[in-house]
């Protein structure tokens, strides 16, 4: 049996080899088609949840007649054959994958993807939650009518959420949405030219950083220091759309016994418009320079429990901003 097996094994190798050596046995070389340009559609990385979106396929230049498809995880989950689609967002937060396809039996098929997350701002029981807002007390900026929550710590008064001023700065992923979230990122040039707060409230010193300090670490420290366990005392367990902003970590065990509600919103690099850090850093300015390109900043990371200082440059990078009322 097994040289019965080895026979036929070896004959089919052998029609296989005369096969591929005799030109009538080799197949047609297949074709294909690929279309020219770029499959594309516009939206905001972050839009309000129970927005209306209209969603339009845009960008193959041949073949000139594609059919084309949409894909909406939770929403639209059999493909919807249109070129524009008008998208109604549930009331929900929550995260969905956009799918546009392009189709023509003479062409591979394309197709581009995008994720979009919907918010919900209602305080305290929208998007973001976890934060200790213990108190309400609350300023209105009266140019535009934006209320701000803060808390008197050590000598000072201080916003307890980040600033929002839009007349400057940038939002996170260019979605306005996040403005009433994660407030703005600025640079210190923005932060320091004319009247970024609010009318009575400035940007914090050095000097108005080393009082929340002190208040923190129970006694006198320097701007140029580590905050000894500071970060743990001012991060609390925040979650936005169900996931934790600050990741767990075993080094800041965020027991907060201070409300100043620091949020992990990164920064901005104003060369390439884009921006880093979310989950990963809070970041803030100080008024004071560091020299002449170069000024003072407060981080946390994440995974610390102090409360570092830094500097960088002036109008390069976007950071958040608090800002600060009263004297020393």
């Amino acid at each position: 049996m097994a040289m019965k097996i080895k026979k036929v094994i070896t004959g089919l190798v052998a029609a296989a080899m005369l096969c591929i050596t005799a030109t009538g046995c080799i197949k047609d070389t297949v074709t294909y088609n690929y279309m020219q340009g770029n499959l594309s559609f516009d939206i905001p990385e972050y839009i309000y949840a129970g927005d209306v979106v209209q969603l339009t396929a845009r960008g193959i230049t041949a073949p000139d007649d594609p059919t084309w498809g949409w894909v909406i995880t939770k929403i639209q989950t059999d493909t919807l054959y249109t070129r524009s689609i008008v998208v109604k967002f549930p009331d929900e937060p929550a995260e969905y994958t956009i799918k546009a396809l392009a189709y023509h039996p003479d062409y591979i098929t394309e197709s581009v993807k995008k994720t979009v997350t919907t918010v919900d701002t209602t305080h305290m029981t929208g998007s973001l939650q976890g934060l200790p807002y213990n108190t309400q007390k609350t300023i209105t900026d009266s140019r535009d009518g934006r209320a701000y929550r803060w808390e008197h710590i050590g000598s000072l008064d201080w916003f307890t959420e980040n600033l929002a001023w839009q007349d400057a700065g940038a939002v996170y992923a260019k979605s306005e949405v996040l403005n009433h979230v994660f407030g703005r990122h600025y640079t210190w040039i923005e932060a320091t030219s004319g009247n970024l707060c609010p009318a009575g409230w400035r940007i914090p010193t050095n000097a108005d950083w080393e009082n929340l300090g002190a208040t923190l670490c129970g006694k006198s420290v320097e701007f140029e220091s580590d905050w000894d366990g500071a970060a743990t005392k001012v991060t609390a367990d925040v979650y936005f759309n169900g996931d934790r902003l600050w990741p767990f970590s075993v080094n800041n065990k965020h027991e907060v016994s201070v409300d100043w509600n620091p949020l992990p919103c990164g920064y901005q690099q104003r060369g390439d418009g884009r921006f880093y850090g979310l989950k990963t850093f809070g970041m803030w300015w100080s008024a004071s320079e560091y020299d002449a390109n170069n000024a003072y900043y407060r981080y946390i990371y994440w995974d610390s429990a102090d409360f570092h200082p830094g500097f960088t440059d002036k109008s390069g990078i976007g950071l958040s901003v608090r800002c600060v009322r009263g004297t020393l």
